[in-house]
C-alpha cells in the first residue's frame, strides 16, 4: 500500500457538506474560505429530454431569497434541492428524484461512462466542489496558451481533499463518493473523516459524546479513542434548527395578528394603492402615443359620473409574517411555495440569530403555553398570553420571564411588535421540554420520519425490480466493457466491504487489456440502491433478534438510529448503549456543536429603539450567555444520570458561539495540517490497486 505525502507548497482541502451550509477551505486555516448555502435552485430535467446524462436542465442558482430566479418570468420551472437528504442525513437521493439515470435508453447507457452522476445529490456535490474550486478558492485547471499551461494558476487536482461525512453513512455511499473524487475531479489523495471525530479534535478530545445540533436534526455520537461507537449513534429529526425556525414563524404570525390588527391592514392597503396608481401612471407615460383625453361621462340627469379607480378595500393583506420581497410588491402576492416558504424561514432565521426570537431558559423552566398538569389546583386562574394562548398556571415559577420587559422588533412591512421573554424561551423548550406539547411534537416528527423511510424502501425495491428486466451487455468502441444491466455485471463493487473482493470485481472480464469495467449510470444507481436498501429499513432483518426479542449484534444494518427523545435523554441513551467500561469517560466529556446550538441565554438583551425596515433593537443586541445551551444540557443530563449513579461527573464542552457552527470543519482543518496524518491518505494508486472499498478500511 503506497503512502501519499503532501508537499510543503501544497495545502490539503477540507470540505464539509451540511444540510444548511457547505464549508470548504484549506487545512490549517481557522475559517473556511468558501461558505455558502447548500440549498440551491435548479430546473430538473424531464424524462423526455435527450440530455439525460444530467438531472438538471439548467445550472444551479443560489441567489433566490430576495428576488425571483427567472427574472421577469418569476421563478419559472425552478425548484429547490439539497444534496443532503433531510430524512436520513446522507448524501442520498431516492429514485423519485433521479431523472437522469432512469430516462437513459439502451444506446445512451452504452455511450455513458462510469463516472456519470446518476444521483441528484452526487451531481450537486460535484457542482458545489467545482464552484468552490474555481470561484471561491481560485483553483481551476487553467487554459492552454500556445500549447503551454498557465503556471500562475493553481490546479485543484494538485490538492488532496479531506471530506467530512456522517457517522451512520452506509459504506456503499462512501465508496461511490470516493470514485467521484478520483474519477471526476482527478484528486491526488482523499480521506473521509467522520464529523463527530472531527468535532472532538476541534476541542482537543479523542473520547467524547458529540451532540451535533444541525439544521435537519440532532445527532448524538459516542466517540471512544478516536473511533465511533456505532451502537450508540442516535438521530432525532425533530430537534433541528429548521424546526426552531418554524416555531419562530408561528410565534411571529401570532404577533402579527394580535399586535398588527386593523391598523396594519389599513396602512398596507394605502401603501399598495399608491404603488398600483404609480405603476399605472408610469405605464401611461411610457407609451409612444399618448391616448386622447376621454370625454367625461354623464348620467340621465346630466350629472358627471366619477370613474372608479383602485379601491383600497379590495386589496387583500396576508395575516402572516411577510418576507421582504413580498412587502416590496405592490399587490403583496407571494411566490410559489418552495421559494415563499424559504424566504419566510430566512426572515425567521434572521430574527433568531439576532437574539430576539429564541432564548434558553434556566433549568426547571416550564413552558407558558404547555397544557396544565393534573396536579395543578383547579382554582388557579389561567392567564391569557400572546395571541390568546392560555398560560399554564404551573409556569408561575417563571414569573420573572412572564413579567420581563418585552423586546420591540420592526417587521419588514413596518409593523412594530413586542416579543416577550417567555415566548422566546418557549420556542427553545423543543430541545429540553418534557411537557405534553413538546413530547407530542417530537413523536409526530418521529412517525413522519419512519413513514418516509418506508416510502424510500418501497421506491428502492421497485427501482431494483425494474432494473432486473434488462439483460444486455455491450462493448464500447474503445474496447472497454460497458455493462448496462445488473445481471450482466460481474461482481458487485458496492456490496463488498472487502477491498480485495472489490478489486477482483472492478477488473473482472478486462484483465487482458488492463482496462476497468465501466458501468452505466443506471447500473450504478441499481447497485447503490441494492447496497443501501438494508440501511433504509426501520426494522431489523430476519434472524437478527435473539430468543428474548432483543436485537443481536449479528446484523445491525438497518436504520436503528431514530429516536423521539430530547437531546439530554439522547446523550444518556447513547452512552448506555456502549460498554460499561466506556460510559464514565463518555459522560465526562460531552461536546456540543452545530449551528442549531448557537442560542444564547434569556438575559442580557437590552435596547431602546427599533430599526426601520426590520431590525433588532437599537441596531444591535447584547446577547445573553453564550454558554447557556451547553450549561442547560449539562444540568438536564445530570438530572437524569444522578438518579441512579450519583458519583458520575458530567462535563459539557463547546467552542465559542462564533466557531460552534463550523466545529467539525475546524477539527478536519486541524487533522489535515498535522504531519503525522500524511500517512493516512488514500492515494490515487491505492484506489487503482484496491478499488473504492479501501475507504472502509483506511477511513473507519
Amino acid at each position: 500500500m503506497t503512502t501519499y505525502t503532501v508537499g510543503n507548497d501544497v495545502q490539503a482541502l477540507v470540505a464539509d457538506i451540511g444540510s444548511y451550509s457547505t464549508k470548504i477551505g484549506y487545512a490549517g486555516d481557522d475559517h473556511p474560505q468558501a461558505l455558502y448555502n447548500s440549498t440551491t435552485a435548479v430546473v430538473k430535467a424531464q424524462n423526455n429530454q435527450s440530455s439525460a446524462s444530467s438531472n438538471f436542465a439548467k445550472p444551479p442558482k443560489r441567489d433566490f431569497t430576495l428576488r425571483c430566479v427567472d427574472g421577469a418570468n418569476g421563478d419559472g420551472d425552478y425548484n429547490l434541492v439539497n444534496p443532503v437528504d433531510p430524512v436520513t442525513g446522507w448524501l442520498f437521493s431516492p429514485p423519485s428524484r433521479n431523472i437522469g439515470a432512469s430516462s437513459l435508453s439502451a444506446n445512451e447507457q452504452q455511450s455513458s461512462t462510469a463516472t456519470a452522476d446518476a444521483w441528484e445529490s452526487h451531481e450537486l456535490v460535484n457542482s458545489y466542489l467545482q464552484h468552490a474550486f474555481q470561484h471561491s478558492m481560485g483553483l481551476s485547471r487553467g487554459n492552454n496558451n500556445g500549447g503551454g499551461v498557465d503556471t500562475t494558476v493553481d490546479y485543484s487536482h494538485h490538492h488532496p481533499l479531506l471530506l467530512l461525512d456522517k457517522s451512520h453513512t452506509p459504506p456503499a455511499l462512501r465508496q461511490r463518493l470516493l470514485e467521484i473524487m478520483f474519477e471526476t475531479h482527478n484528486l491526488p489523495a482523499v480521506f473521509f473523516l467522520r464529523d463527530a471525530i472531527a468535532a472532538c479534535y476541534a476541542v482537543g478530545r479523542t473520547t467524547a459524546t458529540v451532540v451535533d445540533v444541525g439544521y435537519s436534526g440532532t445527532m448524538v455520537t459516542p466517540v471512544y479513542e478516536g473511533f465511533v461507537e456505532r451502537n450508540g449513534v442516535l438521530r432525532n429529526n425533530a430537534c433541528g434548527a429548521r424546526n426552531i425556525e418554524e416555531r419562530v414563524l408561528e410565534m411571529m404570525d401570532g404577533l402579527v395578528v394580535s399586535q398588527g390588527g386593523r391598523k396594519r391592514k389599513e396602512r398596507l392597503r394605502r401603501r399598495a394603492k399608491e404603488k398600483l396608481e404609480l405603476q399605472q401612471q408610469q405605464q401611461q407615460m411610457s407609451g409612444v402615443e399618448q391616448p386622447s383625453p376621454k370625454k367625461a361621462k354623464r348620467d340621465d340627469k346630466g350629472h358627471f359620473i366619477k370613474e372608479k379607480g383602485i379601491v383600497a378595500s379590495s386589496i387583500s393583506i396576508p395575516d402572516y409574517l411577510m418576507p421582504l420581497y413580498q412587502v416590496r410588491r405592490a399587490s403583496y402576492n407571494p411566490r410559489k411555495d418552495p421559494f415563499h416558504a424559504w424566504s419566510r424561514l430566512a426572515l425567521a432565521r434572521e430574527i433568531k440569530e439576532c437574539g430576539l426570537g429564541v432564548a434558553v431558559g434556566p433549568m426547571g423552566y416550564v413552558s407558558s403555553t404547555a397544557a396544565p398538569s393534573e396536579d395543578v389546583n383547579g382554582d388557579a386562574a389561567a392567564a391569557v398570553g400572546e395571541g390568546g394562548a392560555v398560560v399554564n398556571p404551573a409556569a408561575a415559577s417563571n414569573n420573572m420571564f412572564l413579567t420581563a420587559a418585552k423586546l420591540p422588533y420592526t417587521l419588514p412591512d413596518g409593523t412594530n411588535v413586542e416579543i416577550s421573554t417567555a415566548s422566546r424561551c418557549d420556542v427553545v423548550e423543543l430541545y429540553f421540554g418534557n411537557d405534553e406539547q413538546n413530547s407530542l411534537y417530537r413523536d409526530n416528527i418521529f412517525d413522519e420520519t419512519v413513514q418516509k423511510l418506508e416510502e424510500y424502501s418501497k421506491e428502492v425495491e421497485d427501482f431494483i425490480a425494474e432494473g432486473d428486466d434488462d439483460d444486455k451487455e455491450e462493448t464500447n468502441e474503445g474496447g472497454s466493457k460497458s455493462i448496462t444491466s445488473i445481471s450482466a455485471a460481474r461482481g458487485d463493487p458496492y456490496s463488498n466491504t472487502s477491498y480485495r473482493g472489490e478489486k477482483s470485481s472492478r477488473f473482472a472480464g478486462s484483465r487482458r487489456n488492463n482496462k476497468k469495467t465501466q458501468y452505466s449510470p443506471n447500473v450504478i444507481s441499481t447497485k447503490l440502491y441494492t447496497a443501501c436498501l438494508p440501511y433504509l429499513r426501520t426494522e431489523p432483518p430476519n434472524g437478527s433478534l435473539d430468543e428474548g426479542g432483543n436485537t443481536s449484534n449479528v446484523n445491525d444494518n438497518y436504520f436503528h438510529f431514530l429516536t423521539s427523545a430530547s437531546p439530554a435523554q439522547m446523550v444518556c441513551d447513547a452512552v448506555y448503549r456502549c460498554d460499561r467500561d466506556q460510559q464514565a469517560k463518555l459522560l465526562g466529556d460531552v461536546v456540543v456543536c452545530g449551528g442549531g446550538a448557537c442560542i444564547t441565554g434569556a438575559s442580557g438583551v437590552v435596547g431602546s429603539s427599533a430599526l426601520g425596515g426590520g431590525g433588532a433593537v437599537g441596531g444591535s443586541s447584547l446577547l445573553g450567555d453564550e454558554q447557556a445551551f451547553p450549561d442547560r444540557l449539562r444540568e438536564e443530563v445530570e438530572a437524569i444520570v444522578h438518579k441512579h449513579t450519583m458519583g458520575w461527573r458530567v462535563k459539557v464542552t463547546s467552542p465559542n458561539i462564533s466557531e460552534r457552527a463550523i466545529c467539525s470543519w475546524l477539527g478536519g482543518s486541524i487533522l489535515g495540517s498535522l504531519g503525522t496524518f500524511q500517512d493516512m491518505w488514500i492515494s490515487k494508486q491505492d484506489y487503482e490497486e484496491y478499488g473504492a472499498a479501501i475507504v472502509n478500511r483506511k477511513c473507519p
